[in-house]
């Protein structure tokens, strides 16, 4: 049996999540690096304890609903349990419970999240934008509940901003990956009320139409993700000032997403869209400076 708190074994599970990290989020990796290590450490943990179930749910080698549900449930049982114990012999079980405990994140939050990844085997589009928000609570906006603890905040209402600042992150995600949600995973996250309204339906987007109508949903869709990053902009400097840089770093690398949209001219059906290194290195000079627009 390992132990548990051993600097070694803590050590070998952080980088493990440092690799999950690097691996499948380029813009939040980027923007990790300007956190101190100790905070840094601390969110790959926590983007490990999402990105693990995450991946159960979207693996294309899965096998039935049945078996992704009960590895998934496999997944939330073995992190409850190693909660409970206060450690586990899985490196990188262990880390994401130290880092839980050490930050005091509240098991409530993690089974929110956990909610929204059995929602994905068992939903595949939500009629309304309130019903989308109900599982971007718990996919996105609790993540920003977790991380607000690990940086730190000066005030009890940078967590209400933290989560609108889940949600801008999880829309732009959205609007980017359409294409991919819908022919890799079989998910609509488009309120079908709202594509309806623009004489749009899911067929579309499995025909890839891009005409005047998806223009105008994607600038309407547009439009309410910049107010909802406008909204949670205020939170930021309620946060520490360890956390601040790079929490506004990764809100100027998400929101920068939105104008490649633009720039593709709305048209997300040819590729995923992206900011380049450079780009990066320029968004994140400006967000130096205070400057988010």
């Amino acid at each position: 049996m390992a132990d548990w708190q051993d600097r070694q074994f803590l050590a070998e599970g952080v980088a493990q999540c440092k690799a999950i990290t690097n691996r499948y989020g380029t813009s939040y990796y980027f923007a990790t690096q300007f956190f101190p290590r100790e905070v840094r450490y601390a969110i790959y943990c926590i983007y490990a304890f999402a990105r693990i179930p995450d991946e159960i749910v979207d693996d294309p080698a899965k096998g039935t609903t049945e078996d992704t549900l009960a590895k998934l449930d496999e997944w939330r049982q073995n992190w409850l349990n190693a909660m409970n114990a206060g450690g586990s012999d899985d490196a990188v079980m262990n880390a994401i419970v130290h880092t839980f405990h050490k930050f005091s994140i509240p098991v409530e939050d993690g089974e929110a999240f956990l909610k929204s990844m059995f929602m994905d085997e068992e939903k595949f589009s939500y009629q309304t934008y309130a019903e989308l928000e109900e599982y971007m609570y718990g996919s996105a906006g609790v993540i920003g509940l977790m991380v607000t603890r690990i940086v730190g905040y000066s005030s009890d209402a940078a967590f209400k901003h933290a989560v609108q600042l889940g949600y801008a992150f999880q829309l732009t995600n959205f609007l980017r990956d359409i294409r991919e949600d819908y022919e890799e995973l079989g998910r609509v996250y488009m309120p079908q009320e709202e594509l309806r309204r623009f004489g749009l339906s899911s067929d579309d987007i499995s025909d890839r139409v891009h005409d005047e109508r998806f223009v105008r949903f994607m600038k309407f869709q547009i439009e309410r993700n910049r107010q909802i990053y406008r909204e949670a902009l205020i939170g930021i400097p309620m946060l520490s000032l360890r956390g601040r840089l790079a929490v506004r770093i990764a809100y100027v690398l998400y929101k920068a997403i939105l104008a490649e949209v633009e720039r593709a001219n709305y048209n997300v059906y040819k590729g995923r869209v992206r900011t380049n290194f450079k780009q990066k290195m320029w968004l994140s000079a400006k967000a130096l400076v205070g400057v988010y627009e």
